[in-house]
């Protein structure tokens, strides 16, 4: 090979090099800063996220995890939404010391989806809050995986509450449906008073929630659950307490479909950006090779 061509191969593969170097850098601290964190994390009232290292992206009024961690969040922010993006929040305590994973305390329209909350005393908890929302989330092995006090007018919608003692602590004027409550210990439901009253179905045929222990069967459809054939919908409601009853109960469980993520995380930023800088390296590879066969 001539000398000039040999020259020209090593500096087009030097750069080469160094560009995906430089763009595999920034993906690596992401998955570290990722796999390494922990701790409490609170997003203010102006808007902030504290501290700044936490694996979660602001964009406007929507935070999205980038990231699983083990620690808990406090929402001091009203009308966002915390997007999980199908990663975890997991718990740091053992033994009987309360711990809170979500907590919304004195919030308003809050959504709160696609997370996994899973080994605390009270996975997500309202707290004279209201009009918000738990969406698509999974919820498992806590002792109270939704907390709701003193909280009226909040949805719960399409959650895998899954493995706890108790799948739902409620009070009373909220709304439950397309949830799968799955393996409670203890109950599905525990209700600190026979007086508080909630509702468990979206109507007919939308439906209510599954309960693992549904013990009724599906031979009837309709409204009224009086005509011939089947409909994915217990022909007998769910009796949850003296007040509280789901008239819909689905045979299966609900399969919730999450949104797309409001934003990319710095993951899939970082993986584009290096499959684009080594297209450019090499289309400027080729592009100096061809030209230096036509100074020939």
């Amino acid at each position: 090979m001539e000398p000039n061509k040999l020259r020209l191969k090593s500096k087009v593969t030097g750069c080469l090099f160094l560009t995906l170097l430089l763009c595999i850098l920034p993906f690596v601290t992401v998955v570290q800063a990722q796999s390494s964190f922990s701790g409490s994390v609170f997003i203010r009232s102006d808007g902030s996220i504290e501290p700044s290292s936490a694996p979660i992206q602001r964009s406007g009024e929507t935070y999205t995890f980038t990231g699983s961690f083990t620690g808990n969040i406090t929402v001091q922010r009203d009308y966002i939404v915390l997007d999980g993006a199908g990663f975890g929040l997991n718990s740091t305590i053992t033994g009987t010391e309360t711990t809170v994973g979500v907590d919304l305390s004195f919030r308003t329209n809050v959504t709160v989806t696609n997370l996994e909350v899973s080994g605390f005393v009270q996975g997500i908890h309202l707290l004279n809050s209201t009009n918000c929302s738990l969406i698509g989330n999974n919820i498992k092995d806590n002792i109270d995986g939704i907390r709701i006090d003193n909280s009226t007018g909040n949805f719960i919608i399409g959650n895998n509450v899954t493995g706890n003692r108790h799948g739902t602590h409620p009070y009373e004027g909220n709304v439950f449906y397309h949830n799968n409550f799955i393996n409670s210990t203890d109950r599905h439901v525990f209700f600190d008073s026979p007086n508080y009253t909630d509702t468990w179905d979206n109507g007919y045929p939308s439906g209510g929630n599954y309960w693992s222990n549904y013990t009724g069967i599906d031979e009837k459809k309709g409204p009224s659950q009086t005509e011939a054939g089947n409909d994915g919908i217990g022909d007998t409601p769910q009796i949850i307490s003296p007040n509280n009853t789901d008239a819909y109960p689905l045979m299966v469980p609900y399969v919730y479909a999450p949104q797309p993520t409001s934003q990319q995380s710095p993951v899939w930023i970082y993986v584009t950006i290096v499959v684009v800088a080594i297209a450019a390296a090499i289309v400027a590879f080729l592009f100096l090779r061809k030209r230096k066969a036509n100074n020939k």
